[in-house]
């Protein structure tokens, strides 16, 4: 009976442990490891006694098997969660490459490789996430994962529905900076066409600064309506969540 406490503490320790390790939220490197293995100590006593217990006697690869799996659980709900900030950073990273800030790829998802503006819009994505307190999704999401995903098998993840969610992040990025992404395509067609009236010019040297200042420019003016559009996405990304755990 106590081996079975001790082991089903050592479970939920180590979804939750897990789940804070990578989730996107909490893995900054400004973050003292401290205060994150503070806060899985106090999750793994908060939801102890409502998690499911281990019945009657395991053996160590049993165990072992079974804290691995919860671990695996836990990798699978940091990664549900850090799709929430992907479209944000998408966008960011097509902002970049449009003004000429970057000529890093569109998707790009990497944190070490994304552009100053991919990160200044995650940065925003992540005060407006704990502005419109989400953050308490984030209990509600790891708390029905003890019911939902307990004696889930790999073989029951349901690869259709998260294939369909991933496909959906670059279209709520571009939808994210469509005016200014508008904007940008408009100024690039305005390029093109001066080039043909002015072959001589260079255009290079013109169009450049140009497209750098009118892009900031268009940021500054559209900062309201990407704030409201990242807002707005983050709830339709709940509502994936939302249904991509309900196949469970």
């Amino acid at each position: 009976m106590q081996e079975s406490a001790i082991l089903s503490i050592l479970c939920v320790l180590a979804r939750v442990s897990a789940f804070i390790a990578f989730v996107p939220l909490f893995a900054r490197r400004q973050l003292p490891v401290a205060i994150k293995a503070g806060l899985a100590m106090a999750l793994t006593i908060f939801w102890w006694d409502s998690a499911p217990h281990v019945a009657g006697s395991v053996s160590l690869l049993g165990a072992v098997l079974t804290i691995a799996r919860e671990i695996g659980i836990g990798l699978l709900l940091s990664l549900l969660v850090g799709l929430l900030l992907v479209p944000a950073r998408i966008a960011g990273s097509y902002v970049g490459q449009e003004i000429g800030i970057s000529m890093d790829p569109v998707t790009n998802a990497g944190l070490e490789q994304s552009t100053i503006i991919a990160m200044l819009f995650e940065t925003f994505a992540v005060l407006i996430f704990f502005g419109l307190n989400l953050h308490q999704f984030l209990i509600i999401f790891v708390h029905y994962s003890f019911a939902a995903l307990n004696g889930i098998q790999i073989t029951d993840l349901p690869t259709e529905g998260l294939v369909g969610l991933i496909s959906r992040l670059p279209e709520y990025g571009l939808l994210i900076v469509a005016p200014v992404g508008i904007t940008s395509f408009v100024i690039l067609v305005g390029l093109f066409l001066l080039s043909k009236a002015a072959p001589t010019m260079n255009l290079f040297s013109v169009g450049m600064p140009l497209r750098v200042g009118i892009g900031i420019l268009c940021l500054s003016l559209f900062l309201p309506v990407l704030w409201k559009s990242i807002e707005t996405y983050f709830y339709l990304m709940l509502e994936d969540l939302e249904r991509f755990m309900g196949y469970f």
